[in-house]
């Protein structure tokens, strides 16, 4: 009975439907019905049916009533996609503003990488006054080379700028076959990674500290400041002391340094080592490469290791913190592209019995 009431109303407002409205219907129907005949397990719409929605939410409003097979938001992505390549096409070609001339993105990033402080506005109005190169501030953005404005006052500037000028010495421990201990005294140059002297000893104390300076120095080669840790070898000062020019010293070693040698010292904070990065970086390679890869039975076997291991280090291995490049005091200068020829060989001398290779060519 129900069912029969439900037919009743569906006739009389079918009757009352105007006929364009019910033929929208039917076609809207069909197309429908002859999708989900073609589809095998999943349904497959063609752009064609795709048209035929999109065409149909635009002149028919009930278009959704009649909607089965998708859902309305799917036909509205179809729209949104159907804009979006139209406008792509209307707009065919290369997007965005044009590129400026290629000697001028060189300029920017020269300026920029130079002077990381420098806002947009400052290069584009002195690329306008002294090359006549006129471009918006926004476009100079794209090009510029993002970096950080360099600091004036922080401690890896000063390194950097003196690194010509610094030394850095530090102690490392070698236990022996008997568990007795030796120390190992290393001294670099800071701008080459030069190791300058190396010295082993089992009692170290500040008097032979200061012998192994005066021959480290021996030869007139003098730097301005020394970076040392706060080594109770030092001799250290609690408050420090005060020197006969009215300087103030942390430790008897700057005070020696400072009246003899004329030169700096400077120990680095309580409790930083990352303050002297660079020989903590050496000592680190000492004992990886060399130090652990043997038994030491005497001092004289200790000292001979290690200074065969510096001498590898100072004349053939490379230094990443200097771009690779070998130091040009010892000889070690790249070879030119045209002495790698077909006939070269690759050479190897072993260094400490083959823990380490020297590798060069030979004719």
């Amino acid at each position: 009975m129900f069912s029969a009431l439900l037919a009743m109303l569906s006739a009389l407002l079918h009757a009352v439907r105007s006929r364009a409205d019910l033929l929208t219907e039917i076609a809207a129907l069909r197309q429908q019905l002859a999708v989900l005949q073609r589809q095998v397990k999943r349904l497959q719409l063609r752009r064609a049916d795709r048209a035929f929605w999109i065409w149909l939410r635009r002149h028919w409003p009930r278009w959704k009533s009649a909607l089965v097979i998708v859902q309305p938001e799917t036909v509205l992505r179809w729209h949104r996609q159907g804009y979006q390549l139209y406008w792509r096409w209307r707009s065919r070609g290369k997007p965005g503003r044009p590129r400026i001339p290629r000697r001028h993105i060189e300029f920017i990033r020269r300026i920029s990488s130079d002077h990381p402080d420098w806002g947009e506005d400052r290069i584009a109005l002195l690329l306008e006054l002294n090359f006549g190169a006129k471009h918006d501030p926004s476009t100079l953005r794209v090009y510029m080379v993002d970096g950080k404005p360099p600091s004036r006052s922080t401690w890896k500037t000063f390194l950097a700028s003196h690194a010509s000028q610094i030394w850095a010495l530090d102690f490392t421990t070698q236990v022996m076959w008997n568990f007795n201990a030796c120390y190992v005294l290393v001294i670099i140059a800071l701008d080459s990674r030069l190791v300058v002297h190396v010295a082993v000893t089992s009692s170290p104390t500040l008097v032979w500290l200061k012998q192994q300076l005066r021959d480290a120095t021996a030869w007139g080669i003098v730097p301005r400041f020394i970076l040392h840790d706060n080594d109770g070898i030092f001799g250290q000062f609690r408050p420090p002391a005060a020197g006969a020019a009215g300087k103030r010293f942390r430790c008897a070693l700057d005070q020696w340094l400072s009246e003899v040698l004329g030169v700096t010292g400077i120990p680095i904070p309580y409790g930083a080592p990352n303050a002297s990065p660079h020989i903590e970086r050496f000592m680190r390679t000492l004992r990886e490469e060399c130090l652990r890869r043997f038994i030491f039975f005497t001092e004289a076997q200790l000292r001979r290791t290690v200074a065969e291991f510096v001498s590898y280090c100072n004349e053939a291995r490379v230094h990443q913190g200097i771009d690779n490049i070998p130091d040009v005091q010892a000889g070690r200068l790249p070879p030119r592209q045209s002495e790698l020829g077909p006939e070269s060989r690759l050479v190897a001398r072993p260094i400490l019995g083959g823990i380490a290779h020297d590798y060069s060519l030979a004719a």
